[in-house]
């Protein structure tokens, strides 16, 4: 409390024209000191708040067996200031990462076992009503931060049987892990001259048609390396074989020829970095979204 006063009096030195609303304030502070020992701040320590039963949900199905928080209250903190946001509806929470479990960690689990993804998975997540905006147009939907947070934006437009939806959202999430896995052990430099002149920072004035005739699988692909190479991957688990063959099948022979090389270094990658069989992987997230999604 007298450090308050004395800060205060500092600054009413410097502000001449306040001085009377300073001292005020200072004589305020004073007068208030033995009221205000017993005031109770309790709800400034998040440990003193009461656990919701969405709290508990996600303490058993994340913190306590994988060691990842969850954050859906709105924490300004975690987010640009410089843009307009929209908190997450709570009820969205649950069906939200109920999904995710099912459709990016079990697969995971089952076929590169409990360890891997308690080692790589990112240790927050952060959930956001809506969307985040650019000034460019564009529309940010996911998000990393050094392979430890994940942000997934437009929560509260959910709903887990509008599938296109869903896949866009895991698509989010299984680009933002895949990142975390080539920034943990990066991918062969060779990957990188399958199509160097293809890459650039207007990817999104792409359209797919033109994206996957250059030999790449979707028009963010063209943005770097990086992101070609983990559109690779998300796009191959979460379209699956199936889907991923019908978008192959639109390229020209010799676009076609680009992305078979590209997805053998992913095949490889996975194979020789995570001793994971990857087609394998991606049967089992079909499987998982596609029984998520009922």
């Amino acid at each position: 409390m007298n450090t308050i006063m004395n800060y205060t009096a500092i600054q009413c030195a410097f502000t001449r024209g306040a001085r009377v609303l300073c001292l005020a304030l200072v004589f305020t502070v004073v007068g208030c000191q033995e009221e205000d020992e017993d005031l109770d701040v309790s709800f400034l320590d998040p440990a003193q708040t009461e656990r919701t039963a969405i709290d508990l949900w996600l303490q058993d199905n994340y913190t306590t067996p994988y060691n990842i928080a969850v954050d859906y209250k709105w924490t300004p903190f975690e987010l640009p200031n410089n843009k307009v946001l929209v908190p997450v509806k709570e009820d969205k929470v649950i069906p939200v990462m109920d999904v995710i479990r099912k459709t990016w960690i079990e697969p995971y689990v089952v076929k590169a076992g409990e360890v891997f993804m308690k080692t790589h998975a990112p240790k927050q997540f952060v959930l956001v009503g809506s969307a985040e905006y650019n000034n460019d147009g564009t529309m940010v939907l996911g998000e990393a931060e050094s392979g430890r947070k994940v942000t997934l934006f437009v929560i509260n437009d959910f709903q887990k049987t509008n599938v296109p939806a869903v896949k866009q959202m895991l698509h989010t999430i299984h680009h933002e892990f895949a990142h975390i896995l080539h920034q943990t052990i990066l991918y062969p430099r060779e990957f990188k001259q399958v199509t160097p002149s293809g890459y650039t920072a207007t990817w999104y004035n792409t359209p797919d048609a033109t994206a996957w005739s250059l030999g790449f699988i979707t028009p963010y692909a063209r943005a770097s390396t990086d992101e070609d190479f983990v559109e690779m991957i998300s796009t191959m688990l979460v379209e699956g074989k199936e889907g991923y063959e019908a978008i192959v099948g639109k390229a020209s022979p010799g676009a076609q020829a680009l992305l078979r090389r590209k997805e053998a270094f992913v095949v490889a990658y996975f194979k020789e970095s995570w001793n994971i069989d990857f087609y394998a992987l991606q049967t089992a997230t079909q499987q998982a979204i596609a029984e998520a999604t009922k």
